[in-house]
C-alpha cells in the first residue's frame, strides 16, 4: 500500500516544474485509443465519441482500436509496452487501473508502476435495477427475499471477478450477509435481456447501459450507487442513503499512457481532453443522455484519486472472494 501511494506521489512531483518540449507541436500523426471493450458495447461507444471531438481538436486521426478479452488485460498491456509518446493510449476503467491488481496474482503489469495518468474523464453510477413488472418495489424487499430465500434471488454480472460480480458480494455484507445467486453472461447486452425475460432477478449495471429500458418503464431502478441523488433519476435514493455503507461507486472510463510519458505531454492531453468533455454538442447528444457524469480530472488530481481509492478497491475485492489465475 505504501510502495502505491508512493509511485503515485512522485508521479505527482514530477508534473511540477516541466518545460514544454514535444508537446508544443504534438500530435503530429494519428493517435490511437486502445479499447479493451468489444466492438458496440458502452465503451467502445464513449471511445469513439471522443475520438470523434478529439480528432477535431488534434487535426490528426484519432483512432479507436479494440483488443477486449481476459479482463481488459490483453488492451492494457498493448498500451504498457507502447512507446511512451502519447501516440497510444489506453481507455483506462477500475478494471484495468485497480481492481485487476487484486484479482490476479500473475497480473503482467503494475497500475501504478507502468501507466502515466492522464485523466479520469467521466463517471457513470450504477443502478440495482428489476424488470418493470417485479413484486420487489425497493432493494429493502428484494433484500428481505433473499434473506427469507437464501440463494435464490438471482443476479447476473459480466463474469466472475467484473465489477458488478465484486459490488454484488460487497453488497451482500452490508446488507447483513444475505445470499444472491450468483450467474455470470458474457456482457451487458446478454445478462439485461435475461433480466427482461424473466431469467433473473436484478442486476447492477451502468445506468447508461439501461437508461431507455428506465425511460420506457421495462425496467425500473431500485437504487443508485451514486454519491447523491442522480438528475436523471430524482425520485430514486441512492444506497448510502438507505443506510448501505461503502457503497458510492462510479463506473469510471479514465485514459492513461504508457509509464514514462513526458509530464507536459500528460498535461497537454488532459486539458485537450477536458475541453472535449466540455464541448456542450458531446456533452447534449452523447454524455448526458447516456448519465455521465464528467470529472475531466488532470494527471495530478487522477493520481491522488487513484491513490485514495486504493484501499476501497481492495476492500471490496477481498471481500469478494474473489481471484483469478
Amino acid at each position: 500500500m505504501r510502495t502505491v501511494k508512493a509511485l503515485f506521489s512522485i508521479f505527482i512531483f514530477l508534473m511540477i516544474g516541466v518545460t514544454p518540449a514535444m508537446a508544443q507541436n504534438w500530435p503530429t500523426r494519428p493517435v490511437r485509443i486502445i479499447c479493451p471493450f468489444p466492438a458496440g458495447g458502452g465503451g467502445d461507444q464513449f471511445s469513439r465519441k471522443l475520438a470523434e471531438k478529439l480528432t477535431t481538436i488534434w487535426k490528426q486521426p484519432v483512432i479507436v482500436e479494440n483488443k477486449p478479452g481476459g479482463g481488459q488485460i490483453i488492451g492494457a498491456t498493448t498500451v504498457v509496452h507502447a512507446n511512451p509518446d502519447g501516440y497510444t493510449l489506453l481507455l483506462g476503467t477500475e478494471a484495468s487501473l485497480q481492481t485487476n491488481q487484486f484479482l490476479f496474482p500473475k497480473l503482467p503489469y503494475s497500475p501504478a508502476r507502468d501507466f502515466t495518468p492522464i485523466s479520469r474523464m467521466v463517471g457513470n453510477a450504477l443502478v440495482y435495477v428489476v424488470r418493470a413488472d417485479s413484486p420487489y418495489q425497493s432493494i429493502q424487499q428484494l433484500v428481505a427475499a433473499a434473506k427469507a430465500n437464501p440463494g435464490k434471488i438471482s443476479y447476473g454480472s459480466a463474469g466472475v471477478g467484473s465489477t458488478v460480480h465484486i459490488l454484488a458480494n460487497w453488497f451482500s455484507i452490508v446488507a447483513g450477509n444475505v445470499q444472491f445467486l450468483h450467474v455470470p453472461y458474457q456482457g451487458a447486452a446478454p445478462r439485461i435481456q435475461a433480466l427482461l425475460a424473466g431469467q433473473l432477478d436484478f442486476t447492477v449495471t451502468p445506468l447508461s447501459d439501461v437508461v431507455e429500458m428506465v425511460k420506457t418503464n421495462r425496467l425500473r431502478v431500485l437504487a443508485t450507487t451514486a454519491d447523491k441523488r442522480m438528475k436523471q433519476l430524482p425520485n430514486v435514493a441512492t444506497l448510502t442513503e438507505l443506510g448501505y455503507r461503502d457503497s458510492v461507486y462510479f463506473n469510471m472510463f479514465a485514459l492513461v499512457g504508457p509509464a514514462k510519458m513526458q509530464p507536459e505531454l500528460a498535461n497537454k492531453i488532459a486539458n485537450d481532453t477536458a475541453m472535449a468533455l466540455k464541448d456542450p454538442e458531446f456533452k447534449a447528444g452523447f454524455l448526458d443522455p447516456k448519465a455521465f457524469e464528467v470529472f475531466a480530472d488532470g494527471p495530478a488530481a487522477f493520481s491522488k484519486f487513484l491513490a485514495s481509492d486504493f484501499d476501497k478497491q481492495k476492500a471490496h475485492v477481498k471481500a469478494a472472494s474473489v481471484s483469478l489465475d
